[in-house]
């Protein structure tokens, strides 16, 4: 009688480690936690961008070097902020229409603005919470896709998460440029996570695409059982 090996059928499929030609250990930090390099703020902002325009795999080779989450959680909320203004500027105005507007009495005075500030807020808190919740998100993505053979592990991802997205939310407030934006910077992310953790790029492409795919698929059903409620079907 022949012995068959067990194999776990919920197991997810492991990428083989890829070689890379440089090592974690012999490469400085990201400029952005290299205060000794760049000790100004100005200084850390325009090197992390030359090193995105001139080598964004170097980048990404370079977020393993260290592990703290604080630093990538900063950058990623600095970037934000012409963001936070392009909104706040855009809710001030609607804001001040309705103060223009006949007051109707069966509306609490203010009521408005309150909606609009905390519509501000959620926001704002979206995008401190961002990071962690699709980190974790893409990270379990990766894990199906067989991508975190490495072991690097959910920090790892965050990070990337973290540095990577944040170059994506300086164009986030630019209107029909945000399209493209988020698609450029799915795409850079998952290349960069692909790199982090060693395994092949399209993994890491597919892995944050998958729930991308996810959600529209889950929107459409949605739509699907909308339109064939009664009343609304024809």
């Amino acid at each position: 009688m022949v012995d068959i090996p067990y194999q776990n059928p919920y197991q997810a499929p492991e990428a083989p480690v890829l070689e890379q030609p440089t090592d974690f250990q012999n490469l400085p930090p990201l400029p952005w936690e290299d205060r000794d390099t760049y000790p100004g703020l100005w200084k850390r902002i325009g090197a992390m961008f030359s090193l995105l325009f001139s080598n964004p795999m170097e980048l990404a080779d370079r977020i393993p070097v260290t592990d703290g989450l604080a630093p990538a959680w900063r950058f990623n909320l600095l970037m934000a902020v012409p963001y936070f203004a392009f909104m706040g500027a855009i809710f001030a105005f609607m804001g001040s229409i309705f103060a223009f507007l006949p007051k109707d009495p069966n509306m609490p005075k203010g009521i408005m603005a309150g909606v609009f500030g905390g519509e501000f807020l959620v926001i704002v808190i979206v995008f401190c919470v961002g990071i962690f919740l699709y980190g974790a998100i893409f990270h379990a993505a990766l894990w199906m896709w067989g991508g975190t053979r490495e072991g690097l592990g959910l920090g790892q991802t965050v990070r990337t998460c973290g540095y990577i997205w944040g170059f994506a939310n300086v164009g986030m407030w630019v209107p029909c440029l945000n399209a493209v934006v988020m698609i450029g910077g799915l795409i850079l992310l998952g290349m960069g996570l692909a790199r982090v953790h060693r395994t092949d790029t399209w993994r890491g492409i597919c892995a944050v695409l998958t729930p991308v795919f996810a959600c529209c698929l889950c929107y459409g059903v949605l739509l699907l059982f909308a339109f064939r409620m009664p009343g609304i079907s024809h």
